[in-house]
């Protein structure tokens, strides 16, 4: 039983890996919600989803420093002085 599950589950990532990966986002999410509660959820979602924006521009400018030296803030500090 528990081999032909995880078979058939390999199988699903295999062939249809989209509608798999969004089966588990959305019951993880249902999951959440209904611990955590709905407009938690979504400010957790809101933080991770800026996260992952803050971090994807780091490694296209080439790492933490190069973000703060090019960021607008560096900038107001440098027309502040």
């Amino acid at each position: 039983m528990k081999e032909n599950l995880l078979r058939f589950l390999q199988e699903q990532w295999l062939n249809h890996r989209g509608r798999t990966a969004g089966l588990l986002i959305g019951t993880l999410f249902g999951i959440f919600v209904l611990l955590f509660g709905f407009w938690s959820m979504v400010f957790v979602l809101l933080c991770a989803g800026i996260g992952m924006y803050i971090g994807v521009r780091a490694e296209r400018v080439g790492g933490w420093t190069e973000l703060f030296d090019s960021s607008a803030l560096s900038r107001l500090f440098r027309r502040m002085s």
